[in-house]
């Protein structure tokens, strides 16, 4: 499937969320007091102090279609920035589990995101997007770190689920997209939460194609000091560079 540049961009955010939106230490609460908005705002304070991770990643995806499986592994790291004017830092690398020679590599320096596509050995270069008002890259990136609890529930339909018998060893959100936007990347989204750390366990979403992606999270360590050569692009010899021109804006008075 050919897919364009906003495609590219979504589907490299969407694979971060898994990373970033579940990477919060939620306040352990009691039961009865267990609730959307103190999971909130224990996840607004987290990605208020959070300033790097490193973790291992599994991700399976389920085309019904096809009746076709995919699973691949590999690892992702994030800094976010210092200051303001600067963009967030993060590299993703997963690697096929059957076969290593297929992979998927993005490097992100924080002006630029660089996709490896190896079936034709380019590199493709691509303008980040910018959020005007704080500097902070678009849609998940800017609902991670550019809004609050509030905000979050206006965009987003979030729903904490409480089994019938208490679950020993998992929180449960659901979270549904609002907004035509949101809803190319995803009709639905479960997040579970290990209890006992509140650390990631996993996330599943349902995209509007009716495949099913699931992320599983281990080892996450946060707050590490990752080199910032880790988010500096290495061109593997054969390979070309292909730069992504962004799309210009048309004026709603342009005819």
């Amino acid at each position: 499937m050919l897919l364009t540049e906003n495609s590219i961009m979504r589907i490299f955010v969407l694979s971060l969320l898994g990373l970033f939106f579940i990477a919060t230490s939620v306040p352990a609460q009691q039961p009865g007091a267990e609730n959307l908005d103190t999971v909130l705002r224990g996840w607004e304070k987290a990605m208020t102090d959070l300033r790097s991770f490193v973790a291992e990643v599994e991700r399976s995806t389920l085309d019904k279609s096809l009746g076709a499986r995919d699973d691949f592994k590999g690892y992702a790291m994030f800094v976010k920035p210092a200051p303001k004017d600067a963009g967030a830092k993060a590299r993703l690398e997963l690697a096929k589990a059957s076969d290593t020679k297929v992979f998927e590599k993005y490097i992100c320096n924080g002006a630029f995101l660089y996709e490896y596509a190896p079936a034709t050995s380019t590199i493709r270069i691509h303008d980040m997007p910018r959020n005007k008002k704080d500097g902070y890259q678009e849609s998940f990136l800017s609902f991670l770190f550019g809004m609050g609890a509030e905000q979050a529930k206006l965009r987003y339909e979030m729903r904490h689920v409480v089994p019938e018998k208490r679950d020993e060893f998992y929180h449960y959100i659901l979270i549904r997209p609002r907004t035509d936007q949101d809803k190319q990347d995803f009709v639905e989204a479960r997040l579970s939460l290990y209890r006992n750390t509140n650390l990631p366990a996993q996330i599943w979403y349902l995209q509007a194609n009716k495949s099913e992606i699931t992320w599983n999270f281990k080892n996450l360590q946060l707050d590490r000091q990752i080199p910032d050569a880790y988010f500096q692009p290495d061109q593997p010899k054969g390979w070309r560079v292909e730069r992504v021109q962004p799309k210009t804006p048309v004026s709603v008075n342009q005819k």
